[in-house]
């Protein structure tokens, strides 16, 4: 089956084509860019499918709309935009009675009011099961963060440890709801906006999909081999309880931290003039290479979410 960087690169040839000049980041990043009068224009969209994205077992309307809302503007700070406003569709099934969308509705604007984000518009539709898409607009003033800008030697940081997310599935797949810090790490997710990553990352990608994934995702593009430190990463203050937590459930604290994914946090790379722990957490450096993703210099196999 044909993988999913082969597929986005062909979709990106196939809608390529000169009628619209002023596309400066097209399909294959976090979200395009387009020129504007005054500044670019950053636009992105994300999908939440009942049963694939979510349960409604263990996910209430409310978290649903706040966590798609989440991983829509992670989207466009992680190329260093600045989001404005929100279109909605949704598909609802007939049965569902209209508290669900405004339940929906309200989680969605707690998000929006955190970041100052308006909702403009959208769509509603009738669903066999609950369909939810957001797209975010937004603007950028500076050279947009692409995921093709990381350099051999430059250190690689993630905004805060990933694994968090995946240690609250796998307590809810248990049928458990504690700790409940852990399962509200994947049911509502929290999104801090990397201030002080956009000011200086070379290349950067939000890690909803899983560390290993999204780190591959900017090795293919930068053309560099990314090399993580099992020491570095064990150094991060979260680091011990997550190892306590997994060895709790039989799981790999290093599985979650890697494949895990929906944490909403970012990876980038910095030159290392720029090293500071006010940056993040130092997980690794960038070396020579073709697409590879190393833990400790050997390859890893790079799993996590799959969109198909």
């Amino acid at each position: 089956m044909e993988s999913e960087d082969a597929l986005v690169r062909r979709l990106g040839e196939l809608f390529n084509s000169s009628f619209q000049s002023g596309v400066k980041v097209g399909i294959g990043d976090d979200a395009a860019v387009f020129s504007g009068t005054d500044s670019d224009f950053i636009a992105t969209v994300d999908m939440a499918v009942e049963g694939i994205h979510f349960k409604r077992d263990w996910s209430t309307p409310f978290q649903i709309g706040a966590k798609l809302t989440t991983a829509s503007l992670a989207d466009v700070f992680a190329m260093g935009g600045e989001p404005n406003y929100l279109l909605v569709a949704a598909g609802i099934n007939q049965n569902e009675n209209t508290q669900v969308i405004t339940e929906i509705a309200e989680g969605i604007r707690s998000v929006a009011d955190k970041f100052k984000v308006r909702v403009i518009g959208g769509d509603l539709s009738k669903s066999e099961k609950l369909v939810l898409s957001i797209t975010a607009i937004g603007h950028i003033n500076s050279k947009p963060i692409k995921r093709d800008g990381a350099k051999v030697g430059d250190i690689i940081y993630v905004s805060a440890l990933p694994g968090l997310s995946a240690a609250g599935l796998a307590i809810l797949n248990r049928g458990l709801d504690r700790p409940r810090y852990v399962v509200e790490a994947h049911l509502n997710p929290k999104l801090v906006r990397p201030d002080a990553l956009i000011k200086v990352a070379s290349a950067m990608c939000d890690i909803s999909d899983g560390l290993s994934i999204d780190a591959g995702h900017i090795a293919n593009a930068s053309g560099v081999s990314i090399n993580l430190s099992k020491e570095l990463i064990s150094k991060a203050d979260d680091f011990k309880d997550l190892a306590e937590l997994s060895t709790e459930l039989s799981e790999d604290t290093f599985d979650w931290i890697l494949n895990g994914g929906e944490d909403h946090f970012f990876i980038a790379t910095v030159d290392p003039k720029y090293r500071s722990k006010d940056l993040g957490i130092e997980i690794g450096i960038v070396e020579a290479g073709n697409g590879e993703v190393r833990l400790d210099a050997k390859e890893v196999e790079i799993k996590g979410y799959q969109h198909f």
